[in-house]
């Protein structure tokens, strides 16, 4: 009898937890919602307003460009996707090495890949002074990219 009523008890709290978790939990927000609620972003929301609405109209809502071919983000051929120069400056912000160190960055140019569409730029990318890489990015896109290159992590802001 005492098994049973445990059994019951068990049920009823994953029954619980999995309600909960369904319907209350909120979706995680992406890097660009959370930056969006910043006072910078805020004190200058119409101009990062344009350059959406003229940068990413047609670009992927994905984390990395349907049609990249190679390393992700260290090839130009498949250029880390992100929404507007903000979104840039955003994501390379949140970049770090593998053992936690920020990155330096340096935009170094624009270029361009058959395979994509849009503009892509380059930056120089530093740790402690010294260049570690160079990584390609692409801001025509509708969603800044939550994927880190390899050898690189992105910071967690919440």
């Amino acid at each position: 009898m005492t098994f049973l009523i445990i059994l019951i008890i068990v049920i009823v709290v994953i029954l619980g937890v999995l309600v909960y978790l369904k319907f209350f939990k909120k979706k995680p927000k992406s890097i660009m919602e959370r930056l969006e609620e910043l006072e910078y972003y805020k004190q200058n929301k119409e101009f990062y307003d344009l350059q959406k609405k003229y940068m990413g109209e047609k670009g992927t809502d994905l984390d990395i460009m349907p049609e990249g071919i190679g390393e992700f983000g260290l090839d130009v051929t498949n250029p880390i996707p992100t929404s507007t120069l903000y979104g840039s400056n955003a994501y390379l912000g949140l970049l770090r090495t593998l053992d936690g160190v920020k990155i330096g960055y340096d935009r170094i140019g624009s270029t361009r890949a058959e395979n994509i569409p849009y503009i892509i730029d380059a930056y120089n990318i530093t740790k402690n002074g010294e260049t570690i890489a160079t990584l390609y990015i692409c801001p025509y896109n509708k969603k800044t990219s939550e994927k880190a290159p390899k050898g690189f992590d992105l910071l967690k802001l919440f």
